[in-house]
């Protein structure tokens, strides 16, 4: 067993360890391995830890074993006693679970899966009268958690279901059990509404394709603005009298993108780029002078769309306007997004031949932006991982 001990058994059935009085020593303890059931040895000398052995050289060992040790305590073990739970991300959280019986590798017709361990019993809730009959399910894991597709499967028919680290609660097998240990090496299997989403999008896309989809249709937002036409007057009503006309004001809902702050708010966006070089700083009737336009309006939108000008494939290319905070401070272009590995990816010959053709490109370190896919995509984040390509 590579070294392991082996401090678990089955005994008519029974799930034993080494310091059970019930026990014989040697080959007359009667004893089966939990991991492939063949007949053990009980080993109880003055030099070593008391343990079981195997009669003859085996392959079981490892974590398959620990595996089907631990799902069998839990199944086992656990009858009629009541567990601590930890709070529920998202369902009703019941304090404590009353397991009235168990069973190992258990299938689910509804959900088509099998799962290692099954408890049957009673939820209650902590001070209330309140209490609900249901199952409680053990997944145990010794060096994979269980993936996005599993986690997103448990939300979708509301199962409680706990995953236990076995690696860390097995330790070496010589600790005995407890419901202590078991609680903290377990945690709920779910996943938070942000890590939900990328998760939908994993099960079909690579990353790549995560982060062009949330950039094209998850960020779209539909915000109210005031627009103000021309400027404010003052008009003579006698001598030394004047009223002021102010303009007139009109809300209007406009659909804005992660970027549509993303001018003129850093350094990086309001100086020698292509915004400046191109024309594209818009004339403030309010403040009398050019300005960084106040956001991009899109109209349409491709991927991997091609140039009629440099001839070459972009990822992203919205089309539209730059607009400023007035309403005639607009000016209509393009704005593409390059997806890259890495800020800075792309050569002088790359930059000059867009700045010849005078394309607006923002190039996304897609891995900056995605990172572990488990925090929430947030525009801070999507504007620290993107840079003009000038």
């Amino acid at each position: 067993m590579s070294g392991l001990l082996i401090q678990h058994a089955k005994w008519q059935g029974e799930f034993v360890t080494p310091d059970d009085k019930r026990l014989e020593s040697g080959k007359k303890c009667d004893c089966v391995c939990i991991g492939c059931g063949e007949s053990l040895i009980l080993k109880r000398g003055d030099k070593k830890q008391w343990h079981f052995a195997h009669c003859a050289k085996t392959s079981c060992g490892g974590e398959t074993y620990i595996h089907k040790v631990v799902k069998t305590w839990i199944a086992e073990k656990l009858i009629g006693q009541i567990l601590s739970l930890p709070v529920h991300p998202e369902l009703d959280s019941p304090k404590e679970f009353l397991v009235e019986s168990g069973e190992i590798e258990k299938y689910n017709s509804t959900t088509k899966r099998q799962y290692d361990v099954v408890l049957k019993g009673i939820f209650s809730y902590g001070d209330t009268d309140q209490v609900n009959h249901g199952e409680l399910i053990f997944e145990v894991h010794y060096s994979n958690p269980k993936d996005d597709c599993f986690k997103l499967q448990v939300q979708e028919w509301k199962l409680y279901v706990l995953e236990v680290d076995a690696k860390t609660f097995y330790g070496d097998g010589r600790e005995k059990f407890t419901i202590e240990t078991l609680s903290e090496n377990s945690e709920w299997t779910w996943l938070t509404d942000n890590q939900k989403l990328w998760a939908e999008y994993g099960l079909k896309n690579s990353v790549r394709d995560i982060v062009a989809n949330w950039i094209t249709e998850e960020t779209w937002i539909d915000e109210e603005v005031e627009i103000r036409h021309g400027r404010s007057k003052f008009i003579r009503t006698g001598y030394g009298h004047f009223d002021v006309v102010k303009p007139q004001v009109e809300k209007k809902i406009i659909r804005k993108g992660p970027f549509y702050h993303q001018f003129g708010v850093t350094d990086k966006h309001d100086n020698d780029g292509p915004l400046r070089n191109y024309g594209l700083y818009t004339w403030d009737f309010l403040d009398r002078r050019n300005t960084t336009p106040y956001y991009f309006h899109a109209d349409k939108c491709w991927k991997n769309r091609k140039s009629t000008v440099t001839g070459k494939i972009y990822d992203i290319v919205f089309q539209g306007d730059f607009v400023g905070r007035s309403v005639n401070a607009r000016k209509k272009s393009c704005l593409v997004f390059q997806l890259v590995d890495s800020l800075g990816e792309y050569d002088d010959d790359f930059k000059q031949e867009i700045r010849e053709a005078k394309f607006c490109v923002l190039e996304v370190d897609i891995h900056g932006f995605f990172a572990d896919g488990l925090e929430p995509p947030t525009h801070e984040r999507f504007k620290e991982n993107t840079q003009w390509v000038w």
